[in-house]
């Protein structure tokens, strides 16, 4: 199942965090699909104020899919396109499908979010 989810969130997942509410995806194929929902942690979003991931990771069947923190990775792309950032994301004590990472926005605009994992695990 790791693997599947892996695989999944590497080809399939570029996501977009509107800054008014969260997205959700459908991601996969079969019995090897996940529910991805996405969006900043305070929202409305403001440029130049601290924000955050808000990131779930749920099965088909909305069973938390826990653990992903230290394989995941997270980048954010700012609205030029060029701007990015590394996100170091970790897990939200007692909410095994939530996952979050601290930022601060720098532009106007809506950001991107991509996820992936090492091709090594």
């Amino acid at each position: 199942m790791q693997r599947t989810i892996r695989t999944l969130l590497a080809a399939l997942l570029a996501l977009t965090a509107t800054a008014l509410a969260h997205e959700t995806q459908l991601v996969g194929e079969g019995d090897a699909q996940y529910k991805v929902i996405v969006g900043y942690a305070k929202e409305p979003a403001y440029t130049d104020e601290r924000n955050g991931l808000d990131l779930f990771i749920r099965t088909a069947a909305d069973e938390p899919v826990p653990n992903l923190a230290s394989s995941l990775t997270a980048t954010l792309i700012a609205p030029d396109g060029a701007t990015t950032r590394q996100l170091a994301l970790r897990g939200v004590h007692g909410q095994p499908d939530r996952y979050t990472a601290d930022f601060i926005l720098t532009q106007p605009g809506a950001y991107q979010l991509h996820l992936t994992e090492p091709p090594w695990l």
